[in-house]
């Protein structure tokens, strides 16, 4: 009598005959997108705080509302993977999983995300009170510092997205479970429709099929409201 031979263990040590692994795809593209508003965030940030790029006003509310969307985008990111994705996860691969990694990089990136936005807005409350053209040499280091902050914030995050996929590549889920929860974290999302448009745009011709099931229609109409504020906040 012959034995049938078992499957080989994937390399994080995780089997499950209930699905296929996770597809990362959907939460990849979201990760790109949003690490790309960190660092054109950044890159504004260093030429204000250089005196090479003018702001007025208008566009200092206008870039401070752009890091609240983008610092909260992010923070739903994590906290829904962690409340949707990662219970999910946990159930099919037991504890071969270890997420406390991932879970420790949450928590500093939430505490970045914070100091951020507070450099953000001690930024703006100083240019409301004087304009860049008589800034004083407190208010450029407040922006200095709100230039390194997120430029820390896109390294780190940088190197969060990467240990994501390595940790959970392998792990199986069955699909449609999955699906459903992705689904989920793009419908539950702050600024969806700001968030749709900034996916497809990212997602390569390979990914736009996994990107428009995960959305359906949402951010048909947002491509032009959405232009028409990165105008003001980047010059472009």
């Amino acid at each position: 009598m012959t034995t049938a031979p078992t499957a080989p263990p994937s390399p994080s040590g995780v089997t499950d005959p209930a699905g296929p692994a996770a597809d990362l795809t959907v939460l990849a593209v979201l990760d790109r997108a949003l690490l790309g508003e960190v660092r054109r965030l950044a890159r504004l940030a260093e030429g204000v705080a250089a005196g090479t790029v003018p702001v007025t006003e208008r566009r200092a509310l206008a870039v401070a509302d752009h890091v609240e969307r983008v610092c909260e985008a992010i923070r739903h990111r994590h906290e829904a993977e962690e409340d949707l994705l990662w219970v999910l996860l946990t159930r099919h691969a037991g504890r071969a999983l270890d997420l406390s990694g991932l879970r420790d990089d949450h928590v500093a990136l939430r505490g970045l995300l914070g100091e951020v936005r507070r450099g953000m807005r001690g930024v703006v409350a100083a240019l409301m009170l004087r304009s860049l053209a008589v800034a004083t040499a407190a208010d450029f280091a407040r922006m200095r510092t709100l230039a390194e902050g997120l430029a820390e914030l896109a390294e780190l995050l940088d190197e969060h997205v990467r240990d994501t996929g390595r940790e959970l590549a392998a792990v199986s889920v069955p699909a449609d479970a999955w699906h459903r929860g992705v689904r989920a974290l793009l419908a539950t999302a702050p600024d969806r429709a700001g968030i749709a448009v900034r996916l497809r745009a990212t997602a390569t011709p390979g990914e736009v099929a996994a990107v428009d099931a995960a959305l359906g229609r949402a951010g048909t109409f947002a491509r032009h409201a959405l232009r028409r504020r990165e105008r003001l906040v980047f010059g472009e």
